[in-house]
This record gives structure tokens, sequence and C-alpha cells, in this order.
């Protein structure tokens, strides 16, 4: 993998790109809605896949009639999927060596994830066994628009104390490419799936790989 020199911090997007948790969420999300007397298909999940925590909650109150407090509805989402997920998280392919590649060649790396606090997040890097390599998470709890807003990844840059236009970006949803771009990052999309592959094109990524093993 050859990095432009430009580039000077690496940011990575957790669900879907390091962490194989979109079907927990599908499950959640299907337990949640049905919770809420709202009808769940998978086609929910693909327009929702990379919103921030409170989007998605916006959302489902718009187009499905989901009522309470947004905050208590996210946390009620969330417990969900940590019922799922904790006890089957596990890294996808390609996501250690990249990893420690950049870690060995000194770039500085942050977590930007808008599908968890913090806490939990480090608890998953935890479980994975990559918690010393990421000394910055950012949450779209600590912003105040997620993504496909730029707030995630200015907050990021600044944590990192660097420029946005020296960042590199990973991310699997065309949402979270539009965020990088927005925020004037270098951006790289990555996800197996044709459909999504098409679209992080179409969301202007530099460059789109079908995994990060593939970034290697």
């Amino acid at each position: 993998m050859t990095i432009s020199s430009h580039i000077l911090a690496v940011i990575f997007d957790m669900d879907g790109l390091m962490i194989d948790s979109e079907p927990y969420w599908a499950k959640a999300d299907k337990v949640f809605l049905e919770g809420h007397s709202i009808p769940y298909t998978p086609q929910i999940n693909l327009h929702i896949m990379g919103m921030g925590q409170r989007e998605i909650v916006e959302y489902y109150k718009k187009e499905f009639g989901l009522t309470g407090d947004t905050k208590e509805l996210i946390h009620e989402r969330r417990e969900l999927l940590y019922t799922f997920l904790l006890a089957n998280v596990h890294l996808l392919e390609g996501v250690e060596e990249i990893v420690t590649f950049l870690y060995k060649k000194g770039l500085p790396l942050a977590i930007a994830t808008t599908g968890h606090t913090r806490e939990k997040a480090r608890k998953i890097l935890e479980k994975v066994g990559l918690e010393s390599y990421f000394h910055i998470i950012v949450s779209g709890d600590d912003v105040p628009k997620g993504k496909p807003a730029p707030d995630i990844y200015f907050k990021a840059a600044e944590l990192l104390q660097m420029d946005p236009t020296v960042c590199l970006v990973f991310e699997d949803a065309p949402n979270g490419v539009k965020a990088g771009k927005a925020a004037g990052m270098t951006v790289y999309g990555v996800n197996k799936d044709e459909k999504i592959y098409r679209k992080l094109k179409e969301a202007e990524a530099d460059e789109v790989f079908g995994n990060l093993k593939d970034v290697l």
C-alpha cells in the first residue's frame, strides 16, 4: 500500500468497515421497530446505512410515525444491538493488517463512529484486540449532526491536531463518504456489496475497494 505523502493521519469508520455489525443492526432494528408496532423490511437498513443515530431516529419518526424522546429511543436501539453484537463481534478481512501497517508507519489513527458511544467503541476495540492502536475515538454523540454531515470528521481532525486536507478516511457507506468529502478529506470507500460499491463511487470516493485487504 502506498500512502500519498500529504496524508498525515488516518480515520476509520467502525460499523461495516472494521466489524461485521450490519447484520446485528438489522436484527436490532427489527426488534426495535416491531416493538413500536412498525413493520420491518430489510430495505430500511439499506436506506439508513452510515447515517447518524439521531438522523436514523428522526427518519423513523418522519417515515413511520415513531414517537418518543429521541435520546431514549437511541439508547433503546443501541442496547438491543449490544445484546446481539458483543458476544459475536469479530474483525472483517484485512482490518488488523491495515491498522498495524499504518500504525508502524507512524500515522496517528482515529475512529469516527456514529453508531456507538466512545465508551462502547472502546469496549469493541478491546474485544478485538485493537485498543492500543487508536488513541482518539469520536462518536456521533460528540457533534451536532451525524453523517452525512461532516461534523464528526472535523471533530476527529481537531482532536488529531491535523488539517482535514491531510487526513485519509476509510468508509463503507455512501453517507460516510459524503461526510468525509464534505470535510475536505481524502476518502477510500470499502464494501464488497456490488450495489453499495457503485454507490460509493457515485458519492465520489477517491478510491473504492471490495475490502481492506484489497487496499493493502
